[in-house]
Order: C-alpha cells, then sequence, then structure tokens
C-alpha cells in the first residue's frame, strides 16, 4: 500500500488511555497498553507500567482504546466479478477498510486470487487487514445463480468440490441461494468431515429450521430469515404481536443452536436507498477511491437491483426492513451472538465506510453501543476461534488496535472519531491514512 508501509516497531505505548478491552463490561481508565512487534505484552493502570525508553509513546490522555474492527462480510469484487484478481482494486479496498478501523475481514466470496492476496498480506508484501475466506459461491443450477460462477447439481458434485476447497486452504464453505434438500445435506455432511465450518444464506426452499438444526454455524443477513421463516410460505407479518412472537421463538431457536448472525441491515436499506435515488449514492466522493471497472455493476444500466425493483417497491422493502430490526433486537435480547458485516463492493457498499452504516443501523435496531462494538470486536474474535488473537485487548493479543477521540459506549457514532490505527503492531496516525487514502491531508 504503498506509503503506508511500516517497519514494526520495536515497542509502542499508549499512555494513559481510557481502554474498552471488550475481554470484559467497563472501560480501563487512566490506564497503559504495551506492544511489542505484532503483540501486546502488557496492559495495566498507568501508575504500575513502567514504559521502556526504547518505546514510542502515544498520548492517551483523553482517548479511548478499542480492539481493531472485524468486518465478517466482505468482497473484493461483485456482482459481474469486475475488477477480480486487479491489484490496484484490491489495495484500494484495503486502503479503506483500514482508514475505517478493520483490522480483520472474513472474504465471502473467494477465488484464487483471494487466496494469493491473502498470502501476500500473511507475508507482508502488502499491507492491509488479515483475510479469511469462503471459497467459491455454493449454488445450484436455475436458482437465480449469479453469473460467472460455477454450479453444483448432484450430493457428489457438493462432496468433490468441498474436499477441493478444504485442500485450497478455505476458511469457510459459502452456501448461497436455493438448493435441494439432500444436497445441502451432503454439503453440510462433507463440511463437518473435512473441518470446514458452512456459512451463508440459508437455501430458500427448505426453512430456517434446516440450517438451525443441520450445523450451519453462521447466517449471512437478517434478510435469510425474512426468505425462510417470516415469508416462508406465507406473507410477511404485519401485526406486531404476531412479528413479536416469531421473533421470540426463532431467536430462542437460533440461540440454542449456538448460530451467529450477521445482521447486513446496511445493505439492505443501502437498496431501498438506490431504488429511491441511485445517481444521489453515485455521486458520493468516495466512490472516486474505487478504480471506474470495480464499480461498473453499480450504475444504472447494469445495476441487477434497479433492473429488479422500482420506486413501487419501496414501502414493501421498508415493512420488511422494519421487521429486520425487530428480529435483530430480539436476537441480541436471547444471547444470539451477533457479528458486524457489511457485503461490501455489491451496489453502493463502500468497503470500510460502510462498517460505519451497519453499527449505527444496529444501535438503531435497539442494541446497546457496548452490544454494537462487543459484534466488531469479541464476537467475531470467538467466532474465527482462539488461534485468530484478535477481537479483545489483552496481553498475547495480536496488536490490532484503534485509538478513538470519544467514547463509543456512548454513541457508535465515535467509534469512527479515530486518531489513528494499530495493524499488527505497526501505528497509523489518522494524518497518515487519510493522506494515503486520498492523497492529500485531511487534517
Amino acid at each position: 500500500m504503498g506509503a503506508l508501509v511500516r517497519a514494526a516497531p520495536t515497542c509502542t505505548a499508549f499512555v494513559d488511555v481510557a481502554v474498552l478491552s471488550m475481554a470484559h463490561p467497563g472501560t480501563d481508565r487512566h490506564s497503559t497498553v504495551l506492544t511489542r512487534g505484532s503483540a501486546i505484552a502488557t496492559m495495566g493502570p498507568v501508575a504500575k507500567i513502567v514504559v521502556p525508553p526504547d518505546c514510542q509513546r502515544i498520548d492517551g490522555r483523553g482517548r479511548y482504546l478499542i480492539p481493531g474492527l472485524v468486518d465478517t462480510h466482505v468482497h473484493f469484487f461483485g456482482y459481474s466479478k469486475a475488477g477480480e484478481g486487479d491489484r490496484k482494486t484490491e489495495q484500494s479496498i484495503l486502503r479503506m477498510l483500514l482508514a475505517n478501523g478493520v483490522t480483520t475481514t472474513v472474504v465471502m466470496e473467494g477465488s484464487p486470487a483471494i487466496l494469493h492476496l491473502r498470502q501476500a498480506i500473511l507475508e507482508g508484501q502488502i499491507e492491509g487487514p488479515r483475510l479469511y475466506s469462503t471459497g467459491p459461491l455454493i449454488q445450484a443450477p436455475n436458482t437465480g445463480e449469479l453469473p460467472g460462477r460455477r454450479t453444483f447439481e448432484t450430493p457428489a458434485e457438493i462432496r468433490k468440490e468441498i474436499i477441493a476447497e478444504k485442500n485450497l486452504g478455505y476458511d469457510f464453505v459459502k452456501v448461497h441461494g436455493a438448493m435441494p434438500a439432500e444436497t445441502y445435506a451432503a454439503l453440510l455432511a462433507t463440511a463437518k468431515q473435512v473441518h470446514l465450518r458452512v456459512v451463508g444464506h440459508v437455501p430458500n426452499n427448505l426453512g430456517m429450521d434446516a440450517a438451525l438444526d443441520g450445523g450451519q454455524v453462521m447466517i449471512a443477513h437478517a434478510e435469510s430469515y425474512l426468505q425462510t421463516y417470516f415469508e416462508f410460505k406465507r406473507k410477511l407479518p404485519t401485526e406486531p404481536s404476531e412479528i413479536d412472537r416469531m421473533v421470540r421463538e426463532v431467536a430462542r431457536h437460533t440461540a440454542k443452536a449456538g448460530v451467529y448472525v450477521q445482521p447486513t441491515l446496511s445493505v439492505f436499506r443501502q437498496i431501498i436507498a438506490q431504488v429511491a435515488d441511485a445517481e444521489a449514492l453515485l455521486d458520493r466522493p468516495e466512490l472516486k477511491l474505487l478504480p471506474p471497472e470495480a464499480i461498473a455493476d453499480w450504475h444504472p444500466e447494469r445495476n441487477p437491483y434497479l433492473r429488479h425493483w422500482k420506486l413501487a417497491d419501496i414501502p414493501y422493502f421498508r415493512a420488511q426492513y422494519a421487521v429486520m430490526q425487530r428480529l435483530v433486537r430480539g436476537l441480541n435480547d436471547a444471547g444470539v451472538p451477533l457479528l458486524l458485516g457489511t457485503d461490501d463492493m455489491v451496489p453502493m457498499q463502500l468497503p470500510g465506510f460502510a462498517d460505519k452504516d451497519e453499527m449505527e443501523q444496529l444501535q438503531e435496531a435497539g442494541l446497546t453501543p457496548y452490544c454494537v462494538l462487543k459484534a466488531a470486536t469479541a464476537n467475531a474474535g470467538r467466532f474465527l476461534g482462539p488461534s485468530s488473537n484478535v477481537g479483545v485487548i489483552a496481553p498475547g493479543k495480536t496488536a490490532d488496535l484503534v485509538l478513538l477521540s470519544a467514547d463509543p459506549t456512548t454513541d457508535i457514532s465515535n467509534a469512527f472519531r479515530q486518531d489513528g490505527v494499530m495493524l499488527r503492531g505497526r501505528w497509523f496516525s489518522e494524518d497518515d491514512l487519510q493522506r494515503d487514502l486520498w492523497g492529500i491531508s485531511r487534517h
């Protein structure tokens, strides 16, 4: 990433800072967090931590330190795969993510190019958030599959694909769209045998119970609940008492199954916004951060959303969104672990910038700012597993940190009032990040 490449200092100390470790509720004020290399070495009250003379000191007074954000639903190419494997596009997306405090991601449509990019980041050839990745989309033929992707028709084809994905080094298997029951069963069974976890959509022809009882570990999109539960073989409920009853029942079932959920509210509301006025969204200055060919699908003549939906559909979309908001609040109240996910690079979803939209919409749905922050940090760390070493601030964890000028527990928007980001022990001031992103200083 050009100007952003840094050699990790021997030691960095955030001195007299308020720490939201996310390892426990509350804020540890007047603390020092000391990092060495790519890891957190020690932390504690400022009066008890001696900062070695070789440490870079960062003044934490009046500031807040949180773990780096984890976006568990990102893409490096969109609907028509425009920009796939293009290094300029990849680096633009990495810059946009890091500039918004995202230090770890899950790519939700893998490819050989993504595996190559993941390795380049691990080897330090490219600076950017750490990548985890699903394999290519697992989708059945004649189910509205996305263009330019393979489809898998039989259980035997599914089994062969999943074994291949395991051998190639993908981290997850992603389900996409409708699927015959026997094919979905083969997918779940084979993934379990080879120790790959299944994530993604719920087959909309099978219903929510198929995923919750079958072993899928993460459901992408609150919208999946619309298709496979609230509107499964019936009309969308409109009576508040019925909606609340259905929310309670499915939230209990989801919690009992131990399934993680990515609400991705922002991408759904973004569809409403672009159907209402696509040109306004295309006028945002942030679009200039991406190569034109990477966002060709966002323009009206190629935008798949604008081909399928019209202004007359908006009232129904808003009713669906209201149900999704109640669902997300109910899932959280039932103890379901929620995850931050944006579905960036689908039309109008800007990498990094969509994380702020998503977190604000989770707060609007009724989550406390702390619960939203937990979805973006500690919950994601547990989802990725202990070897990820991310999601909390604690000795031995990866030194992925975001320094803020305001308290994110009073308003989640403050999670984006950044003074800088640390990525695996490398410190980038906010001015560094903005200069690299825009080509000029923003201060």
